[in-house]
């Protein structure tokens, strides 16, 4: 009896030890000390937009919406233009990414990447701290907060050699854009107001040596949604990266 208590023993310090060995499960969120250094993919760097869908409203948006005469483009456009004296409202934040053109995107600081557009010469901030008031003044690229949402992927975080926390191999960007001004939609041919609220997911992806991420975005605005998915591959510099300014939807 006693040589069976003291293997009973010895098997649960050695379970113990065992246990205190393995790593701590990580959280979804990650243990880096910012945004940054924690971004499971890189987004930056220079990237053209691949017209796959949509593509008479993107490329043509003066021309009536596919499969559709001018009577349809007129019944859609009911909702009031919230900034008329605005020339770049389709160059807002929620329809900006179906406006074709190339985008420089770069982090400004640890919590802030932002996304630049030659289309519009537009600029938007993602804004990784949540602690940061949002304004109380509503703008064309409106308030984003931003996180990384790393899924199943985030529980497979683990100490290196180093002791710092490895990368995971798969996550994507979330971000949420309210303080919007309102503007104008190309896919859609409708205008947004300036309670429309935005909703993204940037997933990065890679197919025959090409690296792309695709936008889903949704829109939710007096009860409505719009969905669309945008999608960009990424260039090798910004030597074809040219600023423009707005072209005016009529």
């Amino acid at each position: 009896m006693r040589r069976i208590s003291n293997l009973i023993s010895a098997g649960a310090v050695c379970t113990a030890g065992l246990l205190a060995a393995l790593p701590a499960p990580a959280q979804n969120d990650n243990s880096f000390a910012t945004p940054r250094a924690g971004a499971p993919v890189d987004l930056t760097g220079y990237w053209v937009s691949i017209v796959t869908e949509d593509w008479i409203e993107r490329m043509s948006p003066d021309s009536p919406p596919t499969g559709t005469g001018f009577r349809d483009r007129i019944e859609r456009e009911q909702v009031a233009v919230t900034n008329p004296g605005e020339p770049c409202r389709a160059y807002g934040a929620a329809g900006s990414l179906r406006v074709p053109g190339r985008l420089h995107i770069e982090w400004l600081d640890d919590h802030t990447l932002e996304i630049e557009l030659d289309a519009g010469s537009q600029r938007r901030r993602l804004h990784f701290d949540p602690d940061l008031p949002a304004p109380t003044q509503k703008s064309l690229q409106g308030f984003s907060r931003a996180k990384w949402d790393l899924g199943n992927a985030g529980a497979s975080l683990s100490e290196s050699g180093s002791g710092v926390p490895a990368l995971p191999a798969w996550g994507s960007l979330d971000v949420v854009t309210s303080q919007m001004s309102g503007g104008f939609l190309l896919s859609s041919r409708t205008n947004y107001t300036d309670e429309a609220v935005l909703t993204e997911h940037f997933t990065f992806h890679s197919d025959f040596g090409a690296e792309y991420f695709t936008v889903t975005a949704v829109v939710e605005d007096l009860g409505s949604s719009n969905i669309t998915s945008s999608t960009f591959r990424r260039e090798p510099n910004g030597s074809k990266f040219q600023p423009t300014g707005c072209e005016i939807i009529r």
